[in-house]
């Protein structure tokens, strides 16, 4: 069971096309309509999930008052840490960003809403493999339990764990330098922007024969920061090597 089409729009509407996290600019939906953002559940929908409470009903757990709009980030930092993140420092989050006043479901946001709600991925376990998955909606049907588990070929970043980690190592550190500059409003999706760009494809999906290029690019980006000219000028290191980096995060 998924959102109504009806709480999707009202819920992606109060939110300001912002993720709720507080001080968190990322937009949901960018002005391209390809959706960052994501759904999170303030009371986990099923019963190993995070705040998960069993006196809920499924459409209690799918109403507007238990959902919460999330970019990616954020919606993983809040369900690893259920105790420092629970329900109710969750409402309080939801409470902030919709206290919009009155609010007009306008076709673009109707449209976008949609997009996100499109966007939903329903989690399921077992066995199921498959390498990727080009569609806006996908319906899995099984007598059994199943699991949905995408991989990148190996010819890509994506499809080496010690090569993905590193560049996201450094994609972080970035985001973390650039986060410190208080002269300049921030915003998180930007560098994956960016990357995009540059490399005509989703960070994960650079040829691994590019990932030293990738690299070198993000290292720019860490030095061109304040803090990363600062760094420099105390003569010290704004990020770990990829040997250094494997060997201390093993």
């Amino acid at each position: 069971m998924v959102p109504t089409s009806k709480t999707m729009k009202n819920l992606f509407a109060r939110s300001g096309n912002r993720c709720a996290f507080p001080d968190c600019y990322v937009p949901l939906v960018e002005e391209n309509d390809i959706v960052t953002g994501e759904v999170c559940h303030i009371k986990a929908r099923n019963a190993r999930g995070p705040r998960y409470d069993p006196s809920q009903t499924d459409g209690e757990r799918n109403d507007s008052a238990n959902l919460i709009l999330l970019c990616a980030r954020h919606h993983k930092i809040v369900d690893d840490a259920p105790a420092a993140y629970s329900a109710p420092v969750l409402c309080a989050m939801k409470k902030e960003r919709e206290s919009i006043g009155e609010i007009t479901i306008t076709p673009a946001i109707a449209r976008r809403a949609e997009l996100l709600l499109q966007s939903l991925f329903i989690k399921v376990e077992g066995d199921l493999s498959v390498s990727a998955i080009h569609t806006q909606n996908l319906t899995i049907k099984s007598a059994g339990r199943v699991k949905l588990k995408a991989t990148f070929p190996a010819d890509v970043i994506g499809g080496s764990s010690s090569h993905r980690a590193y560049l996201k190592y450094v994609i972080d550190r970035y985001q973390d330098f650039a986060k410190a500059q208080k002269d300049r409003e921030f915003n998180f999706s930007r560098v994956y922007v960016s990357i995009k760009r540059e490399f005509k494809s989703d960070w994960e999906r650079i040829p691994l024969s590019r990932f030293q290029d990738a690299v070198r690019f993000m290292q720019a980006k860490i030095d061109r920061t304040i803090v990363g000219r600062q760094q420099k000028k105390q003569g010290k290191p704004s990020y770990e090597g990829f040997d250094s980096y494997l060997a201390n995060h093993r």
